[in-house]
């Protein structure tokens, strides 16, 4: 185990080899909605200029050219130029692998496909590539992945997490509902708020908190969302959410990426994350060990690919509470801090990664807005625009600033704010407050 190597040397720290980044995230949402997103183009600006980026749909060059100017980005990119939902990426590589192929024989290296999350058609993408997989078969991803199987895998290595029951719904049966119900106020006579969350990180899928009002109503939610297995759980007093990220390689090796803080909305929905202050020692070093123990469990599953942990610190302790068994959508973040540090040849003290919303606008137009807070390469204390691509329908992307310090952080978001570009904001409807696992995270802000 070593310290803070770069997740691209993760995934191959040989230049014969060449990188295939697939950042679908379809492949971890079967059923989908209107939250749900592709999300190739996040590899884009963290692939290096030698890796192949490879894109569900069509290239926003304006972005790409803008990436291109900074020294950022990737100069082999295949695109399928489909905006249906029907099917994943690994889907569209399986039934048509010929554009890849092209490159891949074009550049005479050795594949590696690195997809956001490793499922049945991602091994077999890799495959039909001719590739080598950074990422697991899928009985190993589901099985770290499940959030009931991980706190049981947890309480196995003898590492304590949030009581709480695993309640299996059935609809069809009239007495389920007042089990859960029953489930769900028990705890609310030691607690003020319950949360009920389905075992499986589906976007169709829900987070509810609850204070224990129209439990009925919450109990037909989740069964018409589809839900079959929830963990209830007290909702606890939380001051953090850290989420430890590692890397484990295809020899198994295991790598410690960093400790990132989650920020999250109304202690539940995860909207970015913060990296430069890290948590008390004692708190860090009691993560990095309880980490550890998971991670040397999955490796010794055959588990190979990212993995972000995340923990709640609370008065009560410090707990795991999901083991995000993909790529984070952090990661990509870091990776592309990493290539900017490379570039300026100065560290990077703090970044933070959000959110954010603006009114509708094209790439060039948010480069107006933007004006000199844009990332230009060539100081520190500015904004770098990610996943652009929702810009112009919806006015959705994210951003990570780029900072010396904390108070520089605010600094730019209150300029940001000036100009109508701010933090994406969780909707609570029903009275009963109701998430989607898309974006579920545990943080009180």
């Amino acid at each position: 185990m070593t310290d803070y190597k770069s997740l691209r040397q993760c995934i191959s720290d040989n230049d014969d080899e060449l990188v295939i980044y697939g950042a679908d995230s379809f492949s971890q949402f079967p059923r989908r909605n209107g939250s749900v997103h592709s999300k190739c183009d996040r590899a884009l600006a963290a692939a290096r200029f030698d890796d192949l980026v490879v894109l569900r749909t069509s290239l926003d060059h304006d972005y790409y050219d803008w990436l291109r100017s900074c020294g950022l980005g990737t100069i082999h990119v295949v695109e399928y130029k489909t905006s249906a939902t029907n099917m994943s990426l690994a889907e569209l590589i399986i039934a048509d692998p010929g554009p890849v192929l092209k490159v891949i024989k074009e550049l005479g290296r050795k594949p590696v496909f690195a997809p956001w999350f490793s499922g049945l058609l991602e091994e077999t993408a890799a495959q039909v590539l001719g590739a080598e997989h950074f990422g697991t078969s899928q009985v190993v991803t589901l099985k770290y992945n499940d959030k009931a199987e991980f706190k049981t895998i947890c309480q196995r290595l003898a590492i304590p997490v949030v009581e709480g029951e695993t309640f299996t719904l059935q609809p069809e049966d009239k007495a389920n509902c007042h089990e859960m119900t029953a489930i769900v106020r028990r705890y609310l006579a030691t607690h003020e708020t319950v949360i009920v969350r389905g075992t499986l990180a589906e976007s169709a899928m829900s987070l509810y908190k609850t204070k224990g009002l129209d439990l009925e109503t919450l109990y037909r939610e989740i069964a018409d969302s589809g839900e079959r297995q929830v963990l209830v759980e007290p909702f606890l007093d939380v001051t953090s959410t850290p989420n430890d990220q590692w890397a484990i390689g295809r020899d198994g090796s295991i790598d410690h990426l960093g400790m990132l803080d989650q920020i999250c909305e109304r202690g539940l929905v995860y909207i970015g994350n913060i990296k430069g202050q890290q948590p008390a020692k004692d708190v860090y070093d009691y993560i990095r060990d309880a980490s550890y123990k998971i991670v040397t469990d999955m490796a010794k599953s055959g588990y190979c690919g990212v993995v972000g942990l995340d923990y709640i610190v609370s008065k009560e302790g410090i707990f795991p509470v999901e083991n995000n068994a993909r790529f984070n959508g952090s990661s990509y973040v870091g990776m592309l801090v990493h290539n900017i540090e490379q570039i300026t040849a100065t560290p990077i003290p703090f970044w933070k990664f959000t959110k954010t919303r603006t009114s509708p606008c094209s790439f060039p137009e948010l480069v107006d807005r933007l004006g000199p807070n844009l990332y230009d390469s060539s100081r520190m204390n500015c904004v770098f625009p990610l996943n652009c691509k929702e810009l112009s329908g919806t006015g959705d992307f994210n951003i990570v600033l780029l900072a010396e310090n904390l108070q520089q952080v605010s600094k730019l978001e209150d300029s940001l704010k000036s100009i109508g570009i701010t933090r994406e904001h969780a909707r609570f409807p029903y009275g009963i407050e109701k998430v989607s696992t898309a974006h579920v995270g545990f943080a009180s802000t």
